[in-house]
C-alpha cells in the first residue's frame, strides 16, 4: 500500500508539528512494508532538519513544493481543482491534517483533528482559520475515519456534526522517549544539563509556561497570578518563563524583573528546559491534547493545568487542576506547591507514572491499524 501524508505542518514548529514528526518516525519504525508519500509545501520555511534522517528509509519518498500556503488553499481545498496525486503521483491512501486538508482523487482518506477551539472559541482565534474550521466541519463526512487526538476531541466533532461514533477513533499522543530518558541519566548529568539550560536562558527557580502566545492559551491569567504571587511573597525568587513563539493577538504582558519571555526555543533545549522548571503552568482555555503536560510529567516536573477539555483527561490525578479563568485558583496552585513539599513530591512521582501510559510507538501502531482497515 502506498500512504500519502501531508507533512507541512512541521514548518509551523507547533504541537501540530510535533504530532506529525513523531507519527511519521515511528510508522517507519514499525512499517516497512508500506511506501510512504510525504508532501511538504512552504513558501518561506525551508524543510526541517529533523526530516532529513528519515529519508534514509528505503520506503519513505518526499516532495517538497513552495506554493503560498493562502493559495494552495484555494486551488486544492477550496476549489478542489489541484489534487494532490497531480503533484507526488498516485497513491492508496491519504492521510490529511485539519487546518489545511488537500483534495485527492483517492476516496481512501483519514484525517486527524487536533481540536475544534476555532468553532467553539472563535474568539480567541483569527477570522481566516474560523473559516478554515467551518469548512473542515462541513467535509469531515467525507472521510473513511477521523482520528480524534482525546476523548474530549471526539465529544466536540460529534457535538458539531451528525458523525456517527464508529467513525472517529481516538488515538492518543505521547511525550517523545527523550523526556523519560533523561531521568535514566545519572544525577551528575542531569544535574549539568539543567545548570547549563538555567545559565543559558539566566534562570533560577522558575514556573515554566509552555505554549504558543496566543489568547487561548490564557497567558495573561497565569502573569497577573504569578505578580500576585510575588507580591504576597517578597521574599521568593521565582520566576515565570514564558517559552514559545508568538502566536497572534495582543502580547503586552505587565512588566516584572521575573517575568521572563523567552519566545521560541530550539529544540534540544526542550527536554532540559522542562527538567529544570519547579513546575509547568499550562492553564489554557481548550486544548484537544496538552502535550507538554506529559513532556512534565515524564521528566518528574509538577503540572498545574486547567480543568476545561481535555486536560483533566491525561492529568487525571497527577496534577493540581485550576479554574483556568481564576486567578485565585491559579496562584494558590503556585504557592502549593512551592510551599509543600509533600504536594509537589506526590505530583512528581504520580507524573512520571502519568507519562508511561502514552508512547508513540503505541500512537503509531493504532494509527497504522486504521489505515489496514480503511
Amino acid at each position: 500500500m502506498i500512504i500519502g501524508i501531508d507533512i507541512s505542518s512541521l514548518s509551523y514548529g507547533t504541537g501540530v508539528s510535533n504530532y506529525t514528526l513523531n507519527l511519521v518516525k515511528n510508522l517507519l519504525k514499525i512499517d516497512q512494508k508500506n511506501t510512504y508519500k510525504l508532501f511538504f509545501s512552504s513558501l518561506r520555511q525551508p524543510l526541517p532538519k529533523s526530516i532529513t534522517p528519515l529519508l534514509k528509509n528505503k520506503n519513505i519518498k518526499l516532495y517538497h513544493f513552495k506554493f503560498p500556503p493562502s493559495l494552495l488553499e484555494i486551488l486544492s481545498v477550496k476549489l478542489k481543482i489541484l489534487p494532490l496525486e497531480t503533484l507526488i503521483g498516485s497513491f492508496d491512501l491519504f492521510h490529511a491534517w485539519d487546518s489545511i486538508p488537500l483534495h485527492t482523487k483517492t476516496k481512501k482518506r483519514i484525517i486527524t483533528v487536533h481540536d475544534l477551539s476555532p468553532i467553539l472559541f472563535p474568539q480567541t482565534h483569527h477570522s481566516k482559520t474560523i473559516a478554515r474550521y467551518r469548512h473542515l466541519l462541513k467535509n469531515l463526512k467525507n472521510y473513511n475515519q477521523i482520528i480524534a487526538v482525546s476523548r474530549s476531541t471526539k465529544k466536540d466533532i460529534q457535538k458539531l456534526t451528525s458523525l456517527s461514533s464508529e467513525k472517529i477513533t481516538v488515538i492518543y499522543e505521547a511525550a517523545e522517549e527523550k523526556y523519560s530518558a533523561f531521568l535514566k541519566l545519572n544525577k551528575p548529568t542531569q544535574e549539568k544539563k539543567i545548570d547549563s539550560v538555567k545559565k543559558k536562558y539566566k534562570l533560577q527557580d522558575f514556573i515554566l509556561a509552555q505554549a504558543t502566545r496566543e489568547p487561548r492559551k490564557n497567558l495573561k491569567r497565569l502573569v497577573k497570578a504569578f505578580i500576585t504571587f510575588k507580591k504576597e511573597n517578597p521574599t521568593s525568587t521565582l520566576q515565570l518563563a514564558l517559552t514559545g513563539k508568538y502566536g497572534w493577538g495582543d502580547d503586552t504582558f505587565p512588566s516584572h524583573p521575573d517575568l521572563k519571555i523567552l519566545g521560541y526555543l530550539p529544540e534540544e533545549d526542550m527536554v532540559p528546559i522542562h527538567a529544570a522548571a519547579t513546575m509547568l503552568a499550562y492553564p489554557s482555555l481548550y486544548e484537544g491534547f496538552g502535550l507538554p503536560i506529559l513532556k512534565a510529567m515524564a521528566v518528574k516536573t509538577p503540572v498545574i493545568t486547567g480543568n476545561l477539555s481535555s486536560l483533566p483527561e491525561f492529568a487525571e490525578d497527577a496534577a493540581i487542576l485550576v479554574n483556568p479563568k481564576s486567578e485565585k485558583e491559579i496562584k494558590k496552585a503556585i504557592e502549593k506547591i512551592v510551599k509543600q513539599e509533600k504536594t509537589r513530591k506526590n505530583l512528581q512521582e504520580k507524573g512520571a507514572e502519568q507519562a508511561k501510559k502514552f508512547s508513540w510507538e503505541k500512537t503509531a501502531r493504532q494509527t497504522l491499524t486504521l489505515y489496514r482497515l480503511c
